[in-house]
């Protein structure tokens, strides 16, 4: 629609200077991407495609970055689930880089952490819950068309894309079996969310409250402090960039906040799996300078891949 396009792509400066840059990207294609199935906090591995995607955005950053002269990113975040651990793996490996991976849950620890790994000329990548996709709640693990099926299409499409939809929540004590678990069989979810107190035992240690569902809203609210208050300050105190590894809804999240778009303008923004999207932020008042894909034509054929699998439901 006209107002998006305005929002979404004309913010422009006339100037470069004075600014810093962040190069965004959603993970490499997973193993449930390829099933059409909801994911959410499910921890799937990245596919074989997924690998290669994340390779190539890596590429495409360190040619972006010799074409400009300018230095690699120092430092990098990704979520907490294991899709985008592993594309930021591959990343580091094809950029040459060691990299050193660490759990955050607060500003000090966040620093203590960045000062170690560059002392020791590693690129430190802070994992946090606040850059998880959206917690999908009783509809992980289950394929999209069935839940189109079961929810209709009117609900089903105000939960996915509006700002404020959000599914049931889930229902922990089935959620939270695990596959060697003799009740496994009975709980009706072919994958599960791994056991909260096992894999996040730094966020259980501080009392943080997870979600049991989301909205798009919600995502906003819990990802945004560490936003501005970690990614975009780090990314100026270091080197002036860095590299995001989030998902649909964080990366749409991220988004929303910097260009200021509106509840209705968000909810067309669509994702591609695996490409960088580069956002030259102003060093003042981060405002968005200019923003672009790094490989358009390759963002345009991933957004008509998800719309194929958008039209099978």
């Amino acid at each position: 629609m006209p107002g998006h396009k305005v929002s979404f792509m004309h913010k422009l400066s006339m100037t470069n200077s004075g600014t810093f840059k962040l190069f965004v990207l959603r993970h490499g294609q997973s193993e449930l991407n390829h099933e059409n199935i909801f994911c959410g906090w499910i921890d799937a591995h990245l596919t074989e495609m997924g690998k290669r995607q994340a390779s190539n955005s890596a590429s495409l950053i360190k040619a972006y970055c010799q074409q400009h002269n300018i230095s690699l990113p120092k430092i990098g975040y990704t979520s907490r689930l294991v899709r985008t651990q592993e594309t930021m793996e591959v990343m580091m490996k094809t950029l040459g880089l060691d990299a050193c991976f660490h759990v955050t849950t607060a500003l000090l620890d966040a620093q203590e952490h960045v000062r170690k790994a560059s002392s020791a000329n590693m690129i430190p990548i802070l994992q946090t819950w606040r850059l998880n996709e959206r917690h999908y709640g009783s509809w992980q693990g289950l394929r999209k068309p069935e839940v189109l099926e079961q929810y209709g299409k009117d609900e089903y499409n105000f939960i996915r894309r509006n700002y404020y939809g959000r599914p049931p929540d889930v229902d922990l004590s089935k959620e939270m079996v695990q596959e060697n678990d003799e009740q496994g069989p009975v709980t009706g979810y072919h994958f599960k969310e791994p056991n909260r107190k096992l894999k996040y035992t730094e966020e259980t240690a501080e009392r943080i409250q997870f979600p049991q569902s989301e909205s798009l809203c919600d995502v906003v609210r819990r990802l945004t402090p560490f936003l501005v208050e970690i990614i975009l300050r780090f990314a100026k105190q270091y080197g002036g960039s860095a590299i995001v590894v989030g998902h649909g809804s964080s990366v749409r999240s991220i988004l929303k906040v910097l260009q200021n778009l509106s509840d209705d303008e968000i909810k067309d923004v669509e994702i591609p799996n695996g490409v960088p999207l580069l956002l030259e932020l102003d060093l003042q008042d981060n405002s968005v300078v200019k923003h672009f894909y790094l490989d358009p034509e390759l963002a345009k054929d991933e957004g008509k891949r998800r719309e194929s699998r958008v039209t099978k439901e």
